[in-house]
């Protein structure tokens, strides 16, 4: 009796995300990043920059307070900065550096950790390696309290006035515009940014040639405009990573079954990386994710709720949200794993974890 009820409560433990509209709360510490992520206003040289915390990368925990990146107990962690102006990136334990890489290549090459246990503190220089020097990012240490779970909410964002949401789907529409031309300076101009042929080389390969892989009547342009979106992204998606926003086009892919190839298809698919409704729909995908509902939440959703049509939309398009909480996002992982016997693995399968993530939606 007592290994049955142990058993209960660990199912009870995995699918507590779907019961209550609580916080999320992952049931351990460990970190492990499932795709790039961006952490934009990063202090450096007395302004603020952006790095990247790469795929796969492993910890018992990180934080991000007051411009200053915190590691506790790295496994494999791997950080990139994509700011030629950064020379080095340097991991310290109080005021003891404990590695550091030269940003050779920025935006590709990155510092590993180390893997020796402590609270460890990224600094970013404008001196190399071998010049050695302080760094630049300043202040603080290993005391940034971890970020918690916010309570979890519809991805859309809820815009102060409508004179904000108006002005919000038109930067999307002029964003969209500029993608669809397939002209990577034009992209640049935008964002203001650096060409990084590397970088597009590496995206190229790791991500446009799988989602266009299968796909007939796709032209070069429209490869060229995939590409330059995944490896530099616009105004409003430049704070998600490479591989992210290689998953919006994928979520797009997957509710339209093809790439967006025009100005009206890039609009819903710059939509979906900003956690709003595309214009267009696909009845298709929706009645797949309404029943992907069911076998999540065990009812039918209503569609006149707004945490119930959240789960639905996001499952159905892949919306990304506003703000990432990976604690509600680990959960939600496990809460997955526990309905479906596996990984996610699938566009589908990650939009679901979104879901239960941030809708709201409740058993």
């Amino acid at each position: 009796m007592k290994k049955i009820t142990a058993i209960l409560m660990s199912i009870l433990l995995l699918l507590s995300p779907l019961f209550a509209l609580s916080p999320v709360i992952a049931a351990t510490n460990d970190f492990q990043a499932t795709d790039d992520i961006t952490v934009s206003d990063v202090t450096f040289s007395g302004s603020t920059t952006s790095i990247v915390i790469l795929d796969t990368s492993t910890a018992e925990t990180w934080s991000f307070s007051n411009g200053l990146v915190t590691v506790i107990n790295p496994g494999t962690f791997k950080v990139s900065a994509s700011n030629s102006s950064v020379a080095s990136l340097r991991a310290f334990i109080g005021d003891e550096q404990k590695g550091c890489q030269d940003n050779t290549t920025p935006g590709t090459t990155y510092l590993t950790f180390p893997t020796t246990a402590g609270t460890y503190k990224l600094e970013l220089s404008v001196n190399s390696c071998q010049s050695g020097g302080g760094s630049s990012s300043g202040g603080g240490g290993g005391g940034a309290t971890p970020a918690t779970p916010a309570t979890p909410a519809t991805p859309t964002v809820t815009p102060a006035t409508p004179a904000s949401a108006s002005q919000k789907i038109q930067q999307i529409l002029n964003e969209a515009a500029t993608v669809a031309m397939s002209k990577v300076e034009d992209v640049l101009a935008i964002i203001g940014a650096v060409r990084n042929q590397a970088a597009e080389t590496s995206s190229n390969r790791k991500y446009t040639s799988a989602l266009v892989k299968g796909l007939s009547n796709v032209t070069n342009e429209v490869k060229e405009a995939i590409n330059t979106f995944v490896t530099y992204g616009t105004p409003t998606t430049k704070v998600l990573g490479a591989g992210e926003r290689a998953g919006v086009v994928n979520s797009y892919k997957a509710a339209f079954g093809k790439v967006p190839s025009n100005e009206t298809e890039w609009s819903d698919t710059i939509k979906i990386g900003n956690g709003r409704w595309p214009t267009e729909r696909s009845q298709t995908s929706e009645d797949r994710a309404t029943v992907s509902f069911k076998t999540i939440y065990k009812r039918d959703p209503n569609r006149t709720n707004s945490h119930d049509d959240a789960a639905v939309t996001v499952m159905a398009y892949g919306l990304r949200p506003a703000d990432r909480n990976l604690n509600s996002e680990k959960a939600a992982i496990k809460s997955f794993k526990a309905i479906y016997g596996k990984n996610p693995t699938t566009a589908t399968n990650w939009d679901a974890v979104r879901a239960i993530a941030y809708s709201g939606a409740t058993r």
